[in-house]
C-alpha cells in the first residue's frame, strides 16, 4: 500500500458485502462480519494497519 505509505496512513478501514471480501482479503485486510446490518444483507468490516 504504497499511498499509505507516502502519506503516513498507518490504519484504513472499509465496510463491504460479500463481493468484495476477497477482494480486500487478498491486500492484506483483516475482515471481520458486522453481522446481517439490513435484512437479508450481511456486511464485513476491513481493516488494513500498517506500521
Amino acid at each position: 500500500m504504497e499511498f499509505m505509505k507516502e502519506n503516513h496512513i498507518r490504519r484504513m478501514e472499509a465496510e463491504t458485502d460479500k463481493d468484495a471480501v476477497d477482494f480486500y482479503r487478498k491486500i492484506g485486510f483483516h475482515v471481520t462480519t458486522l453481522g446481517e446490518k439490513y435484512p437479508g444483507i450481511e456486511r464485513y468490516k476491513c481493516i488494513l494497519i500498517r506500521d
